[in-house]
This record gives structure tokens, C-alpha cells and sequence, in this order.
């Protein structure tokens, strides 16, 4: 279809002015690649600026063949590039936000190499450049996690993922692009770089309005507007573009009025103004940064249907050749002091004149190729560049200035001269009447579902109107006012065709509240000075608990908190308007429930279970006793149960107190409290509180079930689960030709060879992921050394980080196995080095070092069979493909969706199993016995991984 629209297109063109060519390929363009609305590839280049630049270079036209000759040239147009990515992108290290130092570096050259080549690969069709980009932006989003730094990571966070949003945009329909890699790829935009983005926008790290300039601002919310493309979120879009766009209530510098913060009149600038830069007195450097900047937000805006050149009447055009006239070494041009919250700037910033940055061919080209518009020192300045060709990253040096942008615009954004000024757009403007107001504006965020909005477009004062209006989405409608209902989110497009023959578009997106995407929150729990992620939480009779949900992004609305006595019926609290929550004196069980509502209309809520308990729990183990639920012991070990009372009524004689431990449905033992006088007349209990487990040969798990009764019958009942894992010592039989993968046991990453990082597995490169296990010699005690399958010269040190030093006795661990699983391990280090366990930091990906005593078996050592990869197992991490999603299914059942072959128990809280299913992928139907209160969901799958969920 897409090819048959361009071909009618071209075949039009030798009837017609190449002015109205341009106009229908741009018509053309938008009726195809459209996802939710937003057109498809579609931030600074269309699949028309392609089709444009194929056929320039196919006769050799200029200055398009000598702009992709110097593309050519790149040192990031190359096939050997190695992406090199990194956990973190830190930009403002060495600091108490973050100790380690930069090393951006890595990222701007990875994102300049991946959008370089798939530029080579959108023009010439070699599926080696698509490759080569794919192979990058696959590795960033399987490996990096966080954006860090002090505020200068702001700075990463804009130009880094504007950038790895426009390379996986131009990609984006790439066959040979694995779809789940791809939504990899938009999810790792989302959460890593749009969150981050979006956190400076609205907190500024804390600082006044106008404290930060505007390269700040602009590249965020150039980041915004890539990512809401990328993606398909108008939410993210709109939020992005309202900044550049509406914020006009503050002063933040990368709103177009304050970007462009004075207007002098002069006849040498456009319409007769000159616009002083928000950057202006500050630096030329930064002035031009902002120049460029400004004009991909436009040209992104512009791709989309919605004309921000035009926009406030061209008030950036006046900011574009202020700056470009100064660098030019026009004189005597109007200035007026810039005070913001860090001072006064009295006079133009001399600082860098003369810069030249990459980019001034996409306003040159806009203005006086398609507007009519004279912009003579933007188009000075244009030319002062190499034959007026522009470049990208690598051209103008190798720090982060000379990567700012990405450039090639005299190659992407070239058009034939305009030779009749009569045939140009009409600029239109768009308005919205909804819940009785009329909105200057032309996008709305959180519209309820099914509300009706008006779309309204206004042709300038004095202008004639044709009658020639298209929407895109509804070819019936051929007005300048339309109502819409709301039942999805949209971006909608009317287009108008003047008296010229010129068409002009305008364009709409609204979002219908609950469609964004919003981050998974994390239950948060705070009790006896632990805190944990628990949400069924046992706490004494008038201790205090802080409960709460902890959100990684932006744009909360509101918190809500709300108490049930029953987990039904449920009244607000009044006085808790945080994701914090205190309960300074618990007196009773309860539930309660938190609630965040996003400023998108997501809603994500979290229910607590506050229990009052009458007991703490013990283990006991070789006469001692260790406070907790969970322990583990080796194989063989004896151990006891016990919870004592620690209320004055479950202490009281005149209380029945009763023991009951279960295992699933089936009590193993109980006891009711009585008692007999000894022979001093003395009551004495007469109570089996403990539950003796002797010489365990595989992993025990039990439930405790206490119950008081007072003398009016009143019960009280607090219910623990024990775990007791119990493992066997150095048990592994490998041979140096075996190949291991270390993954760690509750996620899908796993430990890489190279560097020592756990990161999600990479069939590509799966010799980095394979580890050789070398048992020592029994005078080393049978342990175990870790050696790398890409590097036989290293091994994990005591730390986990790669070593070639030959000290066994510093680089050799026990293996802990866990009875009853095939591949579950606890890793020992050297009693040499004063021993502790291995875990996992979840935040660095790396191996620390816990002291303290084992409570789980964090590693799943997993032996690669003859010509066998990890590739079955599920790579995409839980916020993507969850594990186990349960929701209702009417009243008496529930719908089960897995990613994996598996069996689902369903407990009671207190322990009894209500159903045993096996699920296979997709979504299965359990139906359940009549029954109230929480349930416990454990799904363990058949490669043993496990999650288990609480449900009312």
C-alpha cells in the first residue's frame, strides 16, 4: 500500500511544481506507518525524506551526494564497531550521588554508530548496517539500567536518549529486528531514559524555575517527544511537548517564550524581530546548542502534523537568526540584560562566537524551501560549514559538545529551491472546546474514557477558506470543526489544501486516562528496624510499622491511603497523603490499602495485611536460638520450631492458647495449653509448643497456626511460615569440558564472563555468559574455582570480579546445593577471607558479600548440553513478561497467565491448600471452593523458577 501511494506520488511529478511535490509526498507519507496515530518513521526523518534523498543520490544531485560521501566517511559507519555498554550511563561522577566516575563517552559514541548506520541502511537497503545498529541498541537495553550522576545525568538522560530514540525509530520496521527485541528496546527507552527525563522536568533537582538554561530543558523534552514516538504513548509525547509548548506559568527556559524571552524589533531579522536567546548572554556555545536543539523538537513536531516553527507566530525563527547573525559577525545588534535566579547577564556572551554547529540545513530548509520565508544569517552560517554540508557525531571532536546532536541534516533535510513564493503552506491554528472551556491548545492528557472533545482549526486573519478539509482517520468529515468521542487515545490530523494547491496539516493527540505506560511499584514495609517488601507483616500489640509503595518515575497525582477491617469494606484515611505511612501504635489487625494515581489516569494500588502478633518465631540450631522464619542448615541437621508468647494476655494462665503445625492441608502436630501443680502446688504448663524435626534430608516447610482464646471466647490467631532449606557441600561432579551458566535464581540474568556482570542472557553472544567449574583438590577441600570459557586466564575472585591471580586459596568457594533442586546453589567464599556468602546487588549488578547467615540460595548454576543456549528461557525481565499475572475470573475462579509450564498451589493464609493446578503458557481458567479471606498463589515452573502472590 505504501509503495503504491509513493509511486502515484512520483508519477505526479513531472506535471507539477515541485513545491506541490513536496506538499503531496508529505500528504502521502502520513496516510501510511501510523501506530495510535503517531506516523511511523516519524521524529526528525520521514519515510518521505528518504524516498527523497534515494532519488537525489540516484542522479547524483547535490548537495545530497556529497553529504552521503561524507557520511560515508564516518568512523561510526563501521562494521567492526563493538558496542560497548554499560550498567550505568554516569554523566557528573566522583561524588556522594555517585562515587564511580564518567563514562558517558561509551553511550554518545554507541547511540552516534547506531543511528549512523541505520541512516546507511534506510538509504542504500544493506542489511549489514541495519544489523550492526541493531546489534548496539540490543545490547544498551539488555545491559543498562539507570542513568546516574549528579544533575549533569540530566544531561545524559536528554541527548542520550533522544539519540537511542531517533536510532530505534529509523529501525523500527527492520525485519530482521526480533519483535520482543524491539519492545525490549521500547520498554529500556521507557524506564531508563523517558523516567529520568521526565524527573528533571518536573523536580529540576529541587532548584528554582529558571535556574537551569535551556539546552537543559530542550533536551529533555526532545527526549520526551522521541520516546512518545518510539513507543506510541501520547501521554509521554504530550507531557513532553506541554513543557516546549504551554508552561508559560513558569520560567522555564525551554518554553518557546522563554526560550525566545524578548522580541526586539529590527528590520534585519525575520517578520521584523530579532529574538534574544534565553543562552544568548550566557555563551555562544550554548546559545547554539540551544538553536539546534530547539529546531529537532520543531522538525519532530513538524513530522508529526503539528508546524512548532510556526508556532507563538514564529517566534523561534527570530531566536534562530539572532544567534546565527551574531556568530556571523553581524554588529551592533539589540540586547537587553538576562537576570534569572543565579544573577544578571548584562551583555551579549562572547564566549565561543563563532560556533558552528550541525543542523542549520533542517531550519534553512524549512523556511526558505517550504515557508518562503529569507533566513540570510541562518543561511550564511549554514554555508560556512565544508560546502555547506553538514556532519554528525565524530565531526567536530571527540567530547560530549561534538555528540550533542546527531546531525546530518543537510543530507536528511535538503529540498529544491522554492521557485514560486506563492505556493507555500497556510499556517493554521488548532483549539479544543472539552468540558465546557474553550483551550488554546492542541493536546490533552487524562481524558476520561468516552468524553466528547471538539477539534477546531482557524485559518489566519483574512484568508479565504477553500473548503478542502481531510482527516485522516475519517475521510466522511470534511469540516474545520469536528467532535470526537474518547474511547482510546489518538493522534488526529485534519488536513487543508489553499487556494495554491498547498496543503497544511494540523494535528491533535489526546490521551484517554489509564493508556500510558507507568512503572510497576514495590510494596515497602518498615518494622523493628528491618525493612522489607512484605505485605502480610506481623508486628507486637502497640509497636509502630511504616508501610508504604515505592514509585522510580514521575507525574504522581495523588496518594490515597484507606483502611478495612474485613479487607472489603474500606474508609479513607485521612491524614496520609504520601507512599508513606505510619502506624505509630498498632492495636488491632487490619488491612490497608495505598493507592497512587498517575497524572495519566493509571492507578496502581498495593494492600497490606497488619496482623497484631502474640509470638515471635525461633529456630533452633545446635543450642541456639536464631530469631526469624527462615534458616539454612546443612544436610542431616536437627533443629526445633518454636514461637514464644509475647503479649500479657497470650502469657496469661487464665487464655487457652493453642499450637497447630501444618504442612499444606495436613496438621503433623497440635497442642492445647492445660496445666498441672507440682509438687509445691505450683501451676505448671502442661503445653508442646515446639515442633523437634531431626536429621533432614531435603528442604522443610511448615506452617505455625496460634490461637488465644480469652474467657469470653474472644480468638486471637497469629499464623508464621517456616522455611527450612538444607543443603549438601561441594556435591558438583563437573569436567573441564562442561560449560555452566550462573544465573541468578529469582530474575533471567545472567553472570557474564567478560566483566563479571549478571546482565539478561544474549543468545549472540552466549560464549560471554559460559563459565568452566574446576574442582580443587581435596587438600584445597574439593572447592571450586570459577573460570572464564571467553578468557582461560580468569576467574572470579573472592569479590566476584574477574582475577588472574593464582591464590586458590583466595579464589576458591564451597558450593552450597540446595536438596530437592537440580541447580539451586549458595556460593561460600574461602574461610581465608574470613568466609560470608555471595549475593546479588540487584542495583549494580554485581556480587557482594553477606556475612550474616544463609537464608536463601540466590544462584542457579545451569550446565549447557551439547549445542544447547539459554534461548528458552524467558529473557524479558518482570516488568515486561511477568512471571505469574492473576486476575478475577467472576467470583469463584480466577485467571492464571504464565510465561512457563508449571504447578500453581493455592493456600489459605492459614495454610490449608485449597487447589493444586498444572498451568501451561498463556492464560488458564482455576476455579475455586466458596471461600473468604487472602489467599497465597506459589507457581513454581518446571525449570524451578518461582513467585508466589498474595490475593483477597
Amino acid at each position: 500500500m505504501n509503495h503504491i501511494i509513493l509511486n502515484r506520488c512520483i508519477k505526479k511529478m513531472n506535471a507539477m511544481n515541485k513545491k506541490s511535490v513536496l506538499s503531496l509526498l508529505f500528504v502521502c507519507m502520513s496516510l501510511s506507518g501510523m501506530a495510535q496515530g503517531f506516523i511511523h518513521p516519524g521524529i526528525l526523518h520521514t519515510q518521505a525524506d528518504f524516498d527523497r534523498v534515494k532519488e537525489k543520490l540516484a542522479t547524483g544531485q547535490e548537495p545530497w551526494t556529497a553529504a552521503y560521501n561524507k557520511l560515508m566517511t564516518s568512523k561510526h559507519v563501521d562494521l567492526n564497531w563493538k558496542p560497548n555498554p554499560t550498567v550505568k550511563i554516569i554523566r557528573g561522577g566522583w561524588n556522594v550521588w555517585e562515587p564511580e566516575g564518567d563514562n558517558y563517552g561509551a553511550a554518545m559514541n554507541d547511540a552516534a554508530t547506531a543511528y549512523q548506520c541505520a541512516l546507511v541502511w534506510r538509504i542504500t537497503g544493506d542489511e549489514r548496517y541495519a544489523e550492526k545498529s541493531v546489534e548496539i541498541m540490543n545490547a544498551w537495553a539488555r545491559t543498562c539500567k539507570k542513568v546516574s550522576g549528579n544533575s549533569n545525568g540530566s544531561l545524559a538522560s536528554g541527548l542520550y536518549g533522544y539519540e537511542f530514540a531517533n536510532a530505534g525509530e529509523l529501525m523500527r520496521d527492520y525485519e530482521g529486528w526480533n519483535r520482543e527485541d524491539f519492545k525490549r528496546y521500547q520498554q529500556w527507552m521507557l524506564r531508563v531514559f523517558s523516567d529520568q527525563s521526565f524527573g528533571f522536568l518536573q523536580e529540576r533537582h529541587g532548584c528554582a524555575d529558571d535556574h537551569y538554561w535551556s539546552n537543559w530543558g530542550l533536551c529533555n523534552v526532545l527526549c520526551e517527544i522521541s520516546v512518545g514516538i518510539l513507543c506510541d504513548d501520547i501521554y509521554v509525547y504530550n507531557a513532553g511537548m506541554e513543557y516546549y509548548k504551554y508552561m508559560e506559568e513558569h520560567r522555564y527556559a525551554e518554553t518557546l517564550r522563554n526560550l525566545v524571552w524578548k522580541l526586539h524589533k529590527d528590520d534585519r531579522g525575520p517578520f521584523g524581530y530579532f529574538g534574544q536567546m534565553q543562552e544568548s548572554n550566557r555563551d555562544q556555545g550554548h546559545a547554539s546548542m540551544a538553536v539546534v536543539l530547539a529546531a529537532d523538537v520543531c522538525g519532530a513536531g513538524l513530522n508529526q502534523g503539528d508546524d512548532l516553527y510556526a508556532y507563538m507566530d514564529d517566534r523561534i525563527a527570530t531566536g534562530f537568526e539572532y544567534v546565527a547573525a551574531y556568530n556571523t559577525g553581524e554588529e551592533g545588534l539589540p540586547n537587553s540584560p538576562y537576570t534569572n535566579s543565579d544573577g544578571t547577564f548584562p551583555e551579549m556572551g562572547y564566549g565561543g562566537r563563532g560556533t558552528n554547529r550541525c543542523g542549520w540545513p533542517r531550519i534553512v530548509n524549512y523556511y526558505e524551501n517550504i515557508r518562503g520565508v529569507d533566513m540570510p544569517y541562518s543561511h550564511k552560517i549554514m554555508m560556512m560549514h565544508e560546502n555547506g554540508i553538514d556532519g554528525g557525531g565524530g565531526f567536530y571532536g571527540g567530547n560530549s559538545g561534538g555528540y550533542d546532536h546527531l546531525g546530518f541534516t543537510t543530507l536528511m533535510c535538503s529540498l529544491d529551491p522554492l521557485e514560486d513564493e506563492t505556493l507555500v503552506p497556510t499556517v493554521l491554528k488548532g483549539s479544543i472546546e472539552y468540558g465546557g472551556e474553550a483551550l488554546d491548545r492542541t493536546l490533552l492528557n487524562a481524558v476520561p474514557r468516552g468524553a466528547k472533545v471538539t477539534l477546531k482549526v482557524a485559518l489566519p486573519e483574512g484568508e479565504t477558506d477553500t473548503g478542502k478539509w481531510a482527516w485522516d482517520d475519517d475521510a466522511s468529515c470534511i469540516s474545520a470543526e469536528r467532535e470526537v468521542e474518547m474511547d482510546t487515545s489518538f493522534v488526529y490530523r485534519v488536513r487543508y489544501t489553499n487556494s495554491a494547491g498547498v496543503v497544511s496539516t494540523q494535528m491533535f493527540s489526546i490521551q484517554v486516562a489509564g493508556e500510558a505506560y507507568v512503572r510497576d511499584c514495590t510494596p515497602y514495609c518498615k518494622y523493628a528496624y528491618r525493612e522489607s517488601q512484605d505485605t502480610l507483616i506481623y508486628v507486637k500489640k502497640n509497636e509502630s510499622v511504616i508501610l508504604g509503595m515505592d514509585y522510580g518515575g514521575w507525574h504522581v497525582r495523588s496518594w490515597r491511603w484507606e483502611k478495612s477491617t474485613n479487607g472489603e469494606n474500606w474508609s479513607k484515611l485521612n491524614n496520609a497523603t504520601t507512599n508513606r505511612f505510619e502506624l505509630a501504635s498498632v492495636a488491632s489487625s487490619a488491612y490497608y490499602r495505598v493507592t497512587m494515581e498517575h497524572k495519566s489516569g493509571v492507578f496502581k494500588s498495593q494492600v497490606f495485611r497488619v496482623e497484631v502478633s502474640e509470638i515471635d518465631p525461633f529456630i533452633i540450631y545446635n543450642g541456639e536460638e536464631y530469631p526469624g522464619t527462615s534458616l539454612v542448615l546443612p544436610q542431616g541437621a536437627s533443629f526445633s520450631l518454636y514461637a514464644k508468647p509475647t503479649s500479657i494476655l497470650s502469657q496469661s494462665v487464665n487464655s487457652t492458647r493453642i499450637y497447630k503445625w501444618a504442612v499444606a492441608n495436613d496438621t503433623i502436630q497440635a497442642d492445647t495449653l492445660t496445666y498441672h501443680l507440682d509438687d509445691l502446688g505450683v501451676q505448671v504448663a502442661d503445653l508442646n509448643d515446639t515442633l523437634h524435626v531431626s536429621a533432614m534430608d531435603t528442604s522443610f516447610s511448615v506452617t505455625l497456626v496460634f490461637q488465644r482464646f480469652s474467657s469470653t471466647g474472644k480468638e486471637a490467631r497469629t499464623v508464621y511460615h517456616f522455611d527450612v532449606p538444607v543443603y549438601e557441600t561441594n556435591a558438583l561432579s563437573p569436567s573441564d569440558e562442561d560449560n555452566y551458566y550462573i544465573q541468578e535464581a529469582s530474575g533471567n540474568r545472567y553472570l557474564r564472563n567478560t566483566d563479571g556482570q549478571f546482565m539478561t542472557y544474549s543468545e549472540d553472544t552466549d560464549e560471554e555468559y559460559l563459565w568452566r567449574i574446576r574442582r580443587l583438590p581435596s587438600t584445597y577441600g574439593s572447592r571450586y574455582m570459577f573460570i572464564s570459557r571467553t578468557n582461560s586466564g580468569q576467574h572470579l575472585s573472592e569479590d566476584g570480579r574477574l582475577s588472574s591471580a593464582s591464590d586458590y586459596s583466595r579464589h576458591s568457594f564451597n558450593l552450597w546445593h540446595k536438596c530437592g533442586s537440580d541447580d539451586l546453589y549458595a556460593i561460600e567464599r574461602s574461610s581465608s577471607v574470613s568466609g560470608g556468602l555471595w549475593e546479588i546487588v540487584p542495583e549494580s549488578s554485581v556480587i557482594s558479600v553477606n556475612q550474616g547467615l544463609c537464608t536463601s540460595f540466590p544462584f542457579r548454576l545451569v550446565k549447557k548440553e551439547d549445542g544447547s543456549s539459554v534461548r528458552d528461557v524467558v529473557l524479558e525481565d518482570e516488568e515486561s513478561i511477568p512471571l505469574l499475572e492473576v486476575g478475577r475470573c467472576g467470583k469463584s475462579a480466577l485467571e492464571v497467565c504464565v510465561d512457563e509450564e508449571g504447578l500453581l498451589n493455592i493456600y489459605m493464609l492459614e495454610g490449608s491448600l485449597l487447589r493444586s493446578v498444572r498451568c501451561v503458557p498463556g492464560t488458564n481458567r482455576v476455579d475455586l471452593p466458596a471461600r473468604k479471606g487472602m489467599m497465597i498463589l506459589r507457581y513454581v515452573t518446571t525449570s524451578g523458577r518461582c513467585k508466589s502472590l498474595k490475593m483477597m
